[in-house]
C-alpha cells in the first residue's frame, strides 16, 4: 500500500465503462507525494499544484475534546492543503495508473482496472489496458 497519487483521466481509455472513466486513479510512478494529477481529453499531464500549511492545535478537529488525549488524535487536521494553480509536466515515458471498481461494495462483479499510458514529449502517444489477475470472490 504506501504512500501515492491520484490521476484524473479525461483522455479516453479502453475498454473502461463510464463510471471507471469518470473516476479516480492511483499511481506510484512521480513521487508518492498525494499529489493530484489531470490527464487531459488531449493528452497533457497536468500537475495540480498545492502548499501545505500548519493547522494550530486550537483549529484542529478533535481538540478539546477526550480523543485528544491520545496522541494519534492530535495529528487529524495537523495540515491543510491551498491549491496554487496548475503546471503541464513534459512528461516523456510510461506511468501506470489502476483503480478497483465496486471492490469496496463487495460486489461479485468487482474488477481492477490497470493502464499504461506512453508519454511522448508531454503528450499520450498510446494507452494500454494491463490484464491481471482477479482473484475470485
Amino acid at each position: 500500500m504506501g504512500m501515492f497519487d491520484e490521476i484524473k483521466c479525461l483522455y479516453p481509455l479502453p475498454g473502461a465503462t463510464k463510471e471507471v472513466q469518470e473516476g479516480v486513479f492511483q499511481t506510484k510512478d512521480f513521487d508518492n507525494a498525494m499529489d493530484n494529477y489531470t490527464i487531459t481529453e488531449d493528452g497533457r499531464l497536468i500537475l495540480h499544484e498545492k502548499v501545505y500549511e500548519h493547522v494550530p492545535e486550537e483549529e484542529r478537529p478533535y481538540y478539546g475534546k477526550p480523543e485528544w488525549e491520545k496522541p494519534i488524535f492530535r495529528i487529524f487536521g495537523c495540515l491543510k492543503s491551498t491549491p496554487i494553480g496548475d503546471r503541464e509536466i513534459p512528461y516523456h515515458g510510461y506511468i501506470n495508473i489502476y483503480t478497483t471498481f465496486n471492490f469496496f461494495h463487495g460486489d461479485p462483479t468487482a474488477e481492477w482496472f490497470e493502464y499504461e499510458i506512453k508519454f511522448t514529449d508531454g503528450k499520450v502517444e498510446s494507452v494500454e489496458r494491463v490484464e491481471v489477475e482477479w482473484p475470485e470472490h
